[in-house]
Formats: structure tokens, C-alpha cells, sequence
């Protein structure tokens, strides 16, 4: 009897543990696409109007749906200069976007994951076009002077934000693979028990 009670302990352990195997090893394949690149990327700076803005995702989106996908452009005036409808080549996605303006460039994203679920996010790029080219921003009002700036001093650029890709992207399943896990252990203890007992009893009656 004390042969039969170790192997059923092993066969359950055994059980247990190729159970979670095979969870550990589904879970990534559930996660939601995220965010590969851009273009241009966060926070550059260029000095030509590319003509076009782009994400790339590390898996191609799904484009069944129109509408489902999209980028827009806003300039530092706040006017949309992305214009036209989304297209798609392999995993990504691109507008077309007349960047003639001048400073930091807003760019919000929206795109559907390869399993269905929506990701989104934003990120941030400044055109600084040569001198004479593009249009430059009105200057604020002041209702004083504004203080000299001394020789040699150099402007800081503000920080841009960094890509902040949101929503759906958290498909965690981690938790999901603990409380299974747990379930099985308290499975595979209860067994051992009652295989204990029934080790006990059946040597009780044979004294």
C-alpha cells in the first residue's frame, strides 16, 4: 500500500505541474499587440516635413472594419494637419500629414490587435524647419519686456512626453495562472490525504 500511495502523490504531482507548464506557455500568445515604433520617433526633431506619420506594431492590426484604425496630427496651434484615410502595409499604419508648422507636434493613435482588442496612444515630435521655411507660431503677448537673454545662453527645449501606449495592452494573465495553480496544489494535497487515510485504515483491518 505504501508503493500505490507514492506513485498516486507523483501521478497528481506530475499532473499539477504539466498543467502549469502548459498555461505558462499559452499565455503569452493571448497578450494584446503593443506599440514596435514610430515614425518620426518620440521626441525628434526633424527639419524636412516627412509628409507622412506612422506606427508599426509588432503584429499586423486588423483592418477589417474601417475606421477601426487611426492617427491624427495635431500642430502646436492645435489644427489637425493629418489628412486622408488610414493605410495599412504589414504591421503598419500611416497617414498622410502637411507638417509646416513650427514646434511640437501632438500625434494620438488608435489601432485594433491582431486577437480583436484596441490599443491606443500618443506620442510627440518637433519640426524645426531651416530659416524662411514653414510657418512659425505667433508670438504670446507680453505685457512687459521681456528680459534679455545674455550672450552665448542657449534655449532648452521642453521635455517631450514619452510614447504612452494604453488601454487593452495590459492582458495580464498572470493572475489567471497563480489561481489555477493554487487550485492544483490543494487538489494534489487532498488527495494525498485521502490516500493516507485509506493507507491507514487498510492496515488497521489487516492487524
Amino acid at each position: 500500500m505504501t508503493f500505490s500511495f507514492r506513485r498516486a502523490c507523483a501521478a497528481a504531482t506530475l499532473t499539477a505541474f504539466l498543467a502549469l507548464t502548459a498555461l505558462a506557455g499559452a499565455a503569452p500568445a493571448q497578450a494584446h499587440d503593443a506599440l514596435a515604433s514610430t515614425s518620426p520617433s518620440n521626441g525628434q526633431t526633424i527639419t524636412e516635413n516627412p509628409g507622412k506619420v506612422s506606427i508599426t506594431l509588432n503584429n499586423a492590426p486588423d483592418t477589417r472594419i474601417p475606421g477601426s484604425n487611426s492617427i491624427e496630427v495635431t500642430a502646436p496651434d492645435g489644427h489637425v494637419v493629418s489628412t486622408g484615410d488610414i493605410t495599412a502595409d504589414g504591421a503598419t499604419l500611416s497617414i498622410a500629414a502637411d507638417i509646416d508648422h513650427a514646434g511640437e507636434h501632438t500625434v494620438a493613435w488608435r489601432a485594433v490587435s491582431a486577437d480583436g482588442h484596441p490599443i491606443e496612444g500618443n506620442f510627440f515630435f518637433t519640426y524645426a524647419p531651416a530659416e524662411g521655411e514653414g510657418h512659425s507660431e505667433p508670438a504670446a503677448p507680453t505685457t512687459g519686456a521681456a528680459p534679455a537673454t545674455p550672450a552665448g545662453s542657449a534655449s532648452v527645449a521642453p521635455e517631450t512626453a514619452a510614447a504612452t501606449p494604453t488601454s487593452s495592452q495590459s492582458g495580464d494573465n498572470t493572475g489567471l495562472i497563480i489561481g489555477i495553480g493554487a487550485v492544483l496544489l490543494v487538489l494534489v494535497a487532498a488527495s494525498a490525504y485521502l490516500i493516507g487515510r485509506r493507507t491507514k485504515a487498510n492496515a488497521s483491518s489487516t492487524d
